[in-house]
């Protein structure tokens, strides 16, 4: 089968689902819902060899050095909390749909439903959860960045300014230059905070309409 039937047929077999539990089409193959200002993504991948599909979550209230949807908090459902086939063949589809659908609906959603807000994104993190469900991207920078950034949407300004202090220094002197210039924004964002503490729900305003913007959400 080619991937542009492949395609109708996940749109057949999944649109419908997705949007009665509030998901909307964000692009071919990528299925968005924001909740908590925070995006549940479901992409469904096309490769050489086959397809697959991977759940991920992304706060909008993060500053990143870059504004791109992203997966790194999240894995493909081959390898959440399971150790599965990489990729599914496209001369299967039907059987790789079903399968794909019995993850999501196993394992996928109902992360989403436990740990899909702010105070279960610190829940998760805090917990070392990340283990737990096989995610291989999300490294110690990524979870300290989450982490302070959910500390900071939620209030707890010391804890979010501590934790993402630590994050900024794990950034070395052999960094990219981008993540250089990330660093020194931070810096001088976590210096408003400490001087101003009662701006930070402004700040955090300012960068959740930033991402939306720029994602287009």
């Amino acid at each position: 089968m080619d991937k542009k039937d492949l395609k109708k047929m996940i749109k057949a077999e999944f649109g419908e689902l997705l949007k009665e539990l509030g998901f909307s089409r964000k692009s071919e193959g990528v299925y968005i819902k924001v909740n908590d200002n925070i995006i549940q993504n479901i992409t469904f991948d096309f490769g050489s060899i086959g397809f697959t599909c991977t759940v991920g979550m992304q706060p909008l209230y993060v500053k990143d050095h870059t504004i791109t949807l992203g997966l790194s908090f999240g894995e493909r459902l081959s390898r959440f909390r399971i150790i599965k086939k990489e990729w599914w063949a496209y001369e299967e589809p039907k059987k790789g749909i079903a399968e794909i659908k019995e993850l999501l609906v196993k394992n996928g959603l109902p992360w989403f439903e436990e740990y899909g807000t702010s105070k279960g994104i610190i829940d998760f993190i805090s917990s070392g959860k990340t283990k737990e469900y096989g995610f291989l991207f999300f490294n110690e920078l990524h979870q300290k960045k989450y982490l302070g950034f959910s500390f900071l949407y939620t209030g707890n300004i010391n804890e979010g300014v501590e934790t993402l202090s630590n994050m900024l220094d794990m950034i070395g002197e052999n960094a990219a230059d981008f993540v250089k210039e990330y660093k020194v924004d931070m810096i001088k964002l976590l210096g408003r905070i400490k001087e101003n503490p009662e701006e930070t729900p402004s700040i955090i305003d300012d960068i959740i309409a930033e991402n939306r913007l720029a994602l287009k959400i």
